[in-house]
């Protein structure tokens, strides 16, 4: 008689990581996104680029 000491392997189930990425997304958009959004607009203003978004466009359908 041959004994064997296994053991059933667990159900996978979310961890702690898709936790944290679960009540991250519940948040919705990050504050830094809109701080550096604020960021370049300002840089655009000081600097006194006056092209209009439709141009900014053109601009990058160019390249």
């Amino acid at each position: 008689m041959q004994l064997s000491m296994t053991r059933s392997v667990p159900r996978p189930n979310a961890g702690i990581i898709d936790d944290i990425e679960d009540a991250d997304e519940k948040k919705g958009y990050e504050p830094e996104d809109l701080t550096t959004f604020h960021q370049l607009v300002r840089h655009l203003v000081v600097d006194g680029d006056r092209r209009t978004l439709a141009d900014m466009a053109l601009v990058g359908q160019r390249r």
